[in-house]
């Protein structure tokens, strides 16, 4: 086969219509339809009622999600920092601050044994 038949080639598979075009409205019709009777609709400007606002007052008690930082100390290499280590606060038990830590930060330990000493007088 010579460069020019290869051209030749070329042009013909371009041209003929090997796969079958779609037009857009069969390509909607191979997809399900959008759900729109499950999807909860919530109204995000609605102010909370009473027993909300009482609930957040009461349990912002127990919130230490906002807790200074502190000095951090491992106790298997006697590695420290400062920082905060990682709790799981009671009121926001699903939040996680990234900034916490868990093991120590020594890559050759990677301990999980950390305490934590106030910076505060």
């Amino acid at each position: 086969m010579t460069i020019c038949d290869m051209k030749l080639f070329s042009r013909e598979f371009h041209k003929s219509p090997s796969l079958p075009k779609t037009v857009s409205s069969d390509r909607r019709r191979a997809f399900p339809p959008t759900p729109s009777g499950c999807i909860p609709k919530h109204s995000h400007n609605r102010p909370p009622n009473d027993t909300q606002m009482t609930d957040a007052t009461v349990s912002s008690n127990n919130c230490i999600c906002n807790r200074p930082a502190s000095h951090i100390v491992c106790t298997k290499c006697g590695f420290e920092l400062v920082g905060r280590l990682q709790k799981v606060c009671p009121d926001h038990p699903k939040k996680l601050a990234l900034m916490d830590h868990r093991e120590c930060p020594n890559r050759l330990c990677k301990s999980i044994h950390l305490i934590e000493v106030s910076l505060q007088h």
